[in-house]
């Protein structure tokens, strides 16, 4: 029982509770944390069947890959094969290269001209996120975004 406790604390010890939108003490952190993650674990379960958000999400480097395309989206710029590469440098060009083409065979991913950008290269294939894709992350979101309100209501 000592050791649950010492392993308790050492985990409570690099938690930054400051951040919660909540006051919550330290000594009812993990009863209170257990019923936050019930709340919000059935947003991590994925639905049945194949779809975009699935795919993307499926492993870590596919989920890299998505949220930089995702992010330039949704701020308007233009990226690329090489652009995305070039923001994982831990990840080879081809690896990269080939779960955008994976996600583009899928119709996950298209070459659309950026929303804001207009480029004068023609060279380059800007890559968007399907508007399923955009739909599904949005709304998944929106889900963690009402999941953690009302459970911060509940401790009220």
């Amino acid at each position: 029982m000592s050791e649950q406790i010492n392993r308790e604390k050492r985990i409570l010890s690099k938690i930054d509770l400051n951040k919660l939108p909540f006051k919550i003490s330290p000594n009812n952190f993990f009863k209170i944390y257990e019923k936050m993650f019930q709340n919000i674990k059935p947003l991590f379960k994925y639905k049945e069947g194949e779809y975009a958000l699935k795919w993307c999400l499926s492993t870590n480097k596919r989920m890299r890959v998505f949220l930089i395309i995702f992010e330039a989206n949704e701020e308007g710029y233009e990226v690329y094969k090489e652009s995305v590469s070039n923001k994982l440098p831990e990840f080879s060009y081809k690896t990269v290269a080939q779960i955008i083409d994976d996600g583009m065979k899928k119709g996950y991913y298209l070459n659309l001209s950026a929303r804001t950008v207009i480029s004068t290269d023609k060279k380059i294939r800007n890559i968007r996120p399907s508007e399923e894709l955009v739909v599904q992350f949005i709304n998944w979101s929106i889900d963690l975004i009402n999941n953690l309100t009302n459970f911060q209501k509940k401790l009220k």
